[in-house]
């Protein structure tokens, strides 16, 4: 075993050893989520150059100054509610609040009621040291927010919930289950799932407990938005012939593998959002559809105005900067094209577009 956590992996080994091989959402749970040493729980992860990952808020301040702009449109649509309120989750240590809250601060004297959720005691140890100065609420479900007008929001969330394993094989799908003591190993459930014309040996990942976030979520949420942004595709595009080993990867350090069942609480797992699974779920959950886009195209209509106002600058070296930021946000080989960005919305006053999805394309 793992000489760096060898107490969850202990863990791990005595449950299958209890109970027989383990679901893969089971394992990633542990792996990611365990309070003393999941990857993202205990604090451990880390994102940035410095960290196992890049994303868009390590890029630069101006991607929360976007979001900060596409806030301001959602709550005019809205009608400016009293106690408008941006609720974030998957804050990680809190930098994109952070960089939001300082874009409110120079775009209008009021700022929004602003809500982390986070279940994790060294997550949120980290996100107070960030905000400090900020006015933040913090609680550990959408099961505990208050009824709220406004927006939910979340960068790479959707990504990191536990997902299943399953491989094709003669015309049913089966569940690759977690199994071993001192050295764990994929093997193959015996009873046949749901049928598939897919090739034996063709894998895809399922991922569970996303229903009961969104229902979680919109049972708050009297009015408003649910933007996610994440990397990921359509089902038809996750199902494409040359992804025949699906899309799950582990990172640490910069560093990409395959190999999610060594060294667990010590990187990062994940795979792509399936964006028709998601906003079928949306729906069920009553949510509707308002828009659906790359991150590239997002950002030519959400940026609009900040681009604008960064036209002929070319010798300040602040605006050009930002400028840097916001071409690498939009670059189709970094983050332009893998990520995308959904909105979805709950009893909305009136029928509108946000800028940001001015170039949407059909999802459902």
């Amino acid at each position: 075993m793992s000489a760096k956590s060898p107490a969850l992996e202990r863990r791990i080994a005595a449950e299958i050893a209890a109970h027989g091989p383990m679901r893969f959402s089971r394992f990633m749970e542990l792996a990611l989520y365990d309070p003393a040493e999941g990857y993202y729980a205990s604090g451990r992860a880390s994102v940035g150059r410095g960290g196992d990952f890049f994303t868009n808020v390590s890029v630069a301040p101006a991607y929360g100054e976007i979001l900060a702009g596409q806030f301001l449109e959602m709550s005019e649509i809205l009608g400016h509610p009293e106690n408008f309120t941006l609720v974030e989750q998957g804050a990680n240590d809190g930098t994109l609040a952070r960089d939001i809250l300082e874009a409110f601060r120079k775009k209008t004297p009021q700022p929004p009621r602003f809500t982390i959720i986070e279940p994790f005691a060294a997550l949120r140890k980290k996100q107070e040291q960030t905000l400090e100065g900020f006015t933040v609420d913090w609680v550990a479900s959408a099961g505990e927010l208050p009824a709220f007008h406004g927006v939910h929001f979340s960068n790479e969330l959707f990504d990191a919930l536990p997902f299943d394993l399953l491989e094709a094989q003669g015309g049913r799908w089966h569940e690759l289950l977690v199994a071993g003591n001192e050295k764990f190993a994929f093997e193959k459930s015996p009873d046949p799932g749901e049928k598939t014309d897919l090739p034996d040996g063709f894998r895809t990942e399922r991922r569970t407990g996303q229903s009961e976030q969104l229902q979680s979520i919109a049972s708050k949420m009297q009015s408003g938005f649910l933007l996610a942004v994440d990397y990921g595709m359509e089902s038809a595009e996750l199902l494409a012939p040359h992804r025949s080993a699906g899309t799950l990867a582990c990172f640490s350090n910069h560093r990409r593998d395959t190999n999610p069942l060594e060294s667990p609480g010590e990187k990062d797992i994940t795979a792509h959002v399936d964006f028709t699974a998601l906003a079928r779920c949306a729906v069920d959950a009553g949510f509707e559809l308002n828009g659906y886009t790359d991150q590239h195209h997002f950002i030519i209509g959400a940026a609009e105005k900040i681009l604008c106002e960064l036209d002929g600058k070319a010798a300040d070296p602040a605006a050009q900067k930002k400028l840097r930021a916001i071409r690498m946000l939009m670059h189709p080989e970094t983050m332009g094209v893998s990520f995308k960005t959904i909105s979805l919305t709950k009893n909305l006053p009136r029928p509108a577009q946000l800028t940001g999805f001015r170039h949407a394309r059909d999802l459902l």
